[in-house]
């Protein structure tokens, strides 16, 4: 037990969320009891934006009993993300004013600062001027805050000293604030937005604001990429001397890409090396991969590849299934690793860019480095090169597969299903047909221009569009439209409503030889056909991989909340989910 929590919080520590809740999630599973784990994993939910799972679970495991004040506190913290995320001023200040009463009253139980510096901001940021002033300069005076000895307790000075008006102060504060125990990425990025929102309310430019917070910006995330070449000691020390500046200047601590020979490998060594995270896109089956990406560039690089593949923090593939000669495997694993960068980056509140080592030639093809850098370019990124002119790329590549005859897309696919209808009387089977699938068709005749393919069967619903932002308007907008439908005109007591899950993958496009229409099939098909099942009634789920396309795509329409490692249907693999809502 003590393991699981000392993992949890270290994952917490270094803004790794996922694997916080992974590490949790699993050792409460295997039998593990202890309420501080349960707390961990609550909060872990929390920071990620997922208030009402977060506040499911605070009620489930009883931390609003716990005689713990920072268990309790949760919820408060929970309310207090609610509101901040609320539209409409006078919403907005409701709900600001529940998260400052939960937050006040338990202040005013143990004088602990914790709840009462985020009372202090809550009332601040509802009006509460005075009263905001009065608390903070409380908080200010205690002892532990005056003369503060670890990172929390310094960033709580510099927060009172902004809501005193005190600027100056503040900033010297997080200067020597960065130095002290517990200066983590978790906390910084935490004390990072709550100072944020301070000091927007306080009428702060964004360039004074930039200053401010400068010393306690969490570390960077990367996505990186960059030829292929034979290994070559000399040109690769000049390399890794370029990576290396390139990482301290921007204080990297998170990185995402590929792990091909070469480039990559370069530039995985150095994330390593500096004690930084290091996370592994591969576009399909390892062992395809090392024929195609390794050992082409000299069997040096295998040994290489290994250890990295060892060592790194996480690694995924962006799908399962073995080469088919298809370039666009590649493009699609790029756009996968750095639309994971971009989700990292949004958790973390920092900074993120591209490394490529690059000889700057556009690409000719869906992948290769200048793909790369074109796509982040075409996302609105902004890249670092380092030239990559004298690189042996006299690659030994492999005899082409032959060329797969059937077209292939990268496409969004949407699943559905509806709770109960299994249970439904004959005379109820019209009644749904009308009012549940008559709104969902209406609501895919608003889209089909941009719908590739679509088939009902029963309650079930194939959507497929070649855009992940269009997959989920489709998906939120069936949502709405059912919500308003009475589910006791079907005669069932209780009913949850439509379960949606959506994936982003590639997929052979044929014609169907039984309807004669256009279908999509393949690997990543079937995994969209295992999402819906697993979803709770009337919420949306989507993969990690449409996360991602859509943090890429459409980051300021959507918002994709990390709900856990989930179980597929029929034993099909346990992937990491989201749940997708609009920003």
């Amino acid at each position: 037990m003590e393991q699981a929590i000392k993992q949890t919080k270290a994952a917490i520590d270094n803004g790794n969320l996922l694997l916080a809740y992974d590490i949790a999630q699993s050792a409460i599973e295997a039998g593990e009891g202890s309420e501080e784990l349960r707390h961990l994993l609550v909060l872990a939910l929390a920071r990620m934006g997922n208030a009402e799972r977060a506040m499911e679970l605070y009620h489930r495991y009883a931390l609003d009993r716990s005689p713990d004040a920072h268990h309790r506190a949760i919820a408060a913290r929970i309310l207090k993300d609610t509101a901040l995320a609320t539209a409409g001023a006078d919403n907005r200040d409701q709900a600001l004013a529940s998260a400052f009463e939960a937050y006040e009253r338990l202040f005013r139980e143990n004088g602990d600062a914790y709840p009462g510096i985020n009372a202090a901001t809550l009332a601040y940021l509802g009006g509460q001027e005075q009263e905001a002033r009065e608390l903070a300069a409380t908080i200010f005076n205690l002892p532990e805050i005056a003369d503060p000895a670890d990172f929390y307790a310094a960033a709580t000075k510099a927060e009172a000293l902004l809501l005193l008006g005190r600027f100056d102060e503040a900033g010297k504060t997080l200067q020597s604030a960065r130095d002290l125990p517990g200066a983590n990425s978790g906390a910084k990025s935490s004390s990072c937005r709550q100072l944020s929102l301070i000091a927007a309310a306080a009428g702060l430019g964004i360039g004074d604001s930039a200053a401010l917070l400068a010393p306690i910006l969490p570390p960077s995330v990367i996505h990186f990429c960059g030829h292929m070449f034979r290994e070559d000691a000399a040109l690769e020390a000049q390399l890794r001397l370029s990576i290396s500046q390139f990482l301290d200047a921007h204080d990297v601590g998170f990185a995402y890409g590929a792990i091909a020979a070469g480039s990559d490998i370069l530039i995985a060594e150095a994330i390593l090396a500096r004690g930084s995270e290091l996370h592994l896109t591969l576009p399909f089956a390892r062992e395809d991969f090392i024929v195609q990406s390794i050992t082409p560039a000299g069997s040096g690089w295998l040994e290489r590849f290994e250890r990295c593949m060892v060592l790194a923090t996480s690694v995924n593939f962006a799908t399962e299934m073995h080469y088919v000669a298809d370039p666009s495997q590649f493009g699609y694993a790029s756009k996968v690793a750095m639309g994971m960068a971009k989700l990292r980056a949004q958790y973390l509140g920092g900074a993120v860019q591209q490394l490529a080592i690059w000889d700057g030639k556009p690409a000719n093809g869906p992948a290769g480095t200048g793909a790369d850098v074109k796509n982040w370019q075409g996302y609105g990124g902004s890249v670092t090169i380092i030239g990559a002119h004298e690189l042996n790329r006299q690659l030994s590549l492999p005899q082409k597969p032959k060329h797969d005859p059937y077209k292939r897309t990268t496409a969004a696919i949407l699943f559905t299903d509806f709770q109960g209808f299994s249970k439904l009387s004959e005379a109820a089977i019209p009644i749904f047909w009308n009012g549940v699938m008559g709104r969902m068709g209406t609501v895919l005749r608003d889209h089909q221009k941009s719908i590739l393919a679509q088939n009902s069967w029963g309650d079930a619903l194939l959507a497929v569009t070649s855009d992940a932002a269009v997959a989920a308007e489709i998906a939120l907008a069936l949502q709405c439209a059912l919500r308003g439908f009475d589910t006791a005109t079907l005669g069932l007591e209780e009913t949850g409503g439509m379960r949606i899950g959506v994936h982003y993958g590639p997929a052979y496009e044929m014609d169907d030889p039984i309807t004669g229409k256009v279908n999509y099939y393949g690997t990543e098909v079937s995994k969209a056909a295992r999402i819906e099942p697993v979803t709770p009634p009337g919420a949306v789920f989507v993969t990690e991989p449409f996360a991602a396309i859509l943090a890429l795509e459409a980051a300021d329409h959507f918002v994709c909340q990390f709900v856990g490692n989930v179980k597929f249907a029929k034993d099909y693999g346990t992937y990491p989910m989201y749940r997708l809502t609009a920003a």
